[in-house]
């Protein structure tokens, strides 16, 4: 059985704090993961990568830390369209750009989970969310709020911030949209006989 304190968070992310406060889960440990994802050059499917990506980052810290009696929680998400990935943006320009193409249109949020409990075992998990975007005007482009707030976010936007406000619907999980499907993590935390 796996107490609250025994969870490290492989990730800085407040958005996946505060989910992993909604399972209620709120004494973890934070602990960024030291994989540098803006480096790793493997070609994969989409399908693929985010769930690789999410294993990669929890294996960083299981390997750099003594967490014998811990379990390790990490999750990538990536915003896929018409071939083409989406990933962090790094300035109002990538994020101004992202919009521009997803403006409009519909396109996938894939959200990979890994959870590595105290005794090595590894689960994995594959979410997919659809999202349905709004048609942005140029003035709406133009947003500084909306254009910072982009800033290493997937896609260039946050469902739960300013966002949230041009999309019309989703199908699938919100939480994993947001950056971590709290459904399929609650049901591997109780499979592996966590109790909330």
């Amino acid at each position: 059985m796996y107490k609250k304190n025994k969870i490290i968070l492989a990730s800085s992310s407040k958005q996946r704090q505060m989910l992993l406060r909604q399972l209620g889960i709120n004494n973890f440990k934070i602990i960024p993961p030291t994989f540098d994802e803006d480096n790793y050059k493997v070609k994969l499917p989409i399908t693929k990568k985010v769930v690789e990506l999410s294993y990669l980052k929890a294996n960083s810290i299981k390997t750099n830390c003594e967490i014998t009696d811990k379990i390790i929680i990490s999750a990538d998400t990536e915003i896929f369209r018409c071939g083409k990935i989406y990933s962090k943006c790094h300035s109002k320009d990538d994020v101004k750009n992202h919009l521009s193409e997803l403006s409009g249109k519909k396109h996938f949020v894939y959200g990979g989970i890994c959870v590595i409990d105290c005794s090595g075992n590894v689960y994995k998990r594959l979410v997919k969310s659809e999202v349905y975007f709004d048609l942005l005007s140029d003035n709406e482009l133009s947003s500084h709020v909306l254009l910072n707030e982009g800033i290493g976010k997937a896609g260039g936007y946050a469902i739960q911030g300013m966002g949230g406000k041009f999309i019309r619907k989703i199908r699938g999980s919100y939480s994993n949209v947001v950056g971590l499907c709290l459904n399929s993590l609650y049901k591997i935390l109780i499979n592996i006989g966590f109790k909330n």
